[in-house]
């Protein structure tokens, strides 16, 4: 398939900028990630392997990792942000609400997520508010701000998937001395799947009181359900992760880069070899407060067929004496099933707590299957 390439023929439609917020100068504790540059990803086996190596650290040790130099340009993102900006800034909440993702009903995120879904903690809802699509752009309809950047995003959702997560699909193969198409099979571009690109804002509008109630955080400590998420990185010190001692600290920002990490399927596919990052969003540091929090994330699950059952046939896993999450295929649970059964539930379905360490792990079961969420 040929690269996508946003269309640069004639002068761009104008789009409100959105402006970030400086880095903060305060002392964050930031979170060590390993960094993949895939500026040698072409340079041939020698080359990949190397890569591949430095990607299967970061998934087995952390389920984060850095991705730079992998094809899009820091001018390409902040278009991507500002369309974002357009559209949160000139839809009508009358056509948001008509454009609101049926997560509930149909277990879709597709259309408008809009603030105040989920219920937080203490009786606080969320501030976030999102617009998601698939990038079959054909299949749902598309508010009337986004229309004039229409071909702009189909473009960078194409090169989005075709570009930069099928080459780190191919890493994540070769680090499991697999075929090197082994992942890109299974997340085909023309074969539907409930993977979607999301523009979302995070508002940083919650009361004293309600900020307390929930303990200055902004998003649950989660794991992401699909294979993986991508996320262009952002000024705002707001993304958290976890490590196994139970600490969290901020992911530090990387001008153009994409922070990039493990969900739930990728985490059955290799028996638990790979970590399914637990992470959330905190309170920004005080020097950062006060302002919007606007990205461009793409999460990614398997085509809607797929039943991640794991690779045995892949020597690491072999070696590390891992284990088939599912006895069987029969036992097995499709991408499509349990995509729409975590979006439909999540935030909205009974809570229980167990005890981690010296605290508590609040979860609830979805589709037969433990979902954690850490404080």
């Amino acid at each position: 398939m040929p690269i996508a390439s946003v269309p640069q023929t004639k002068a761009l439609p104008e789009a409100l900028h959105f402006t970030p917020v400086g880095l903060s100068k305060e002392p964050v504790p930031f979170a060590d990630l390993q960094t993949v540059d895939m500026s040698t990803f072409d340079q041939g086996p020698a080359a990949q392997a190397k890569l591949a190596e430095t990607l299967r650290q970061a998934m087995h040790e952390q389920g984060f990792f850095t991705l730079i130099n992998y094809g899009i340009s820091e001018d390409e993102i902040q278009r991507q942000v500002d369309i974002a900006h357009t559209v949160f800034t000139n839809t009508p909440y009358e056509e948001k609400k008509r454009l609101r993702g049926l997560m509930q009903e149909k277990g879709s995120y597709f259309g408008f997520k809009l603030r105040q879904y989920y219920e937080m903690e203490n009786g606080v809802t969320d501030r976030i508010e999102q617009f998601n699509w698939y990038r079959d752009m054909k299949s749902q309809e598309f508010p009337e701000s986004i229309m004039p950047y229409f071909e702009e995003v189909r473009a960078f959702t194409e090169k989005v998937h075709t570009v930069v997560l099928f080459n780190v699909l191919r890493l994540f193969a070769l680090a499991l001395k697999l075929p090197i198409e082994t992942f890109v099979e299974k997340h085909k571009f023309d074969v539907h799947d409930e993977s979607w690109m999301r523009y979302m804002a995070f508002y940083d509008e919650y009361t004293p009181e309600d900020e307390a109630k929930v303990k200055g955080i902004w998003l649950k400590g989660h794991q992401d359900f699909g294979s993986l998420t991508i996320l262009f990185s952002q000024p705002m010190a707001a993304l958290q992760v976890r490590d196994d001692a139970g600490t969290w600290r901020y992911v530090r920002h990387v001008p153009g880069a994409v922070i990039i990490n493990c969900g739930v399927f990728m985490e059955w596919y290799t028996g638990g070899y790979f970590k399914a990052a637990n992470h959330r969003v905190s309170a920004p540091p005080n020097d950062q407060r006060n302002h919007t929090r606007l990205g461009v994330f793409y999460f990614v699950c398997p085509n809607d067929e797929e039943r991640p059952n794991t690779l045995m046939e892949s020597p690491v896993l072999r070696e590390a004496g891992m284990k088939p999450i599912y006895e069987s295929f029969d036992k097995s649970i499709s991408s499509k099933v349990y995509s729409q059964a975590r979006i439909s539930k999540i935030g909205k379905s009974e809570l229980y707590k167990k005890s981690w360490g010296a605290g508590e792990v609040v979860y609830e079961v979805i589709a037969g299957i433990e979902v954690p969420w850490y404080g």
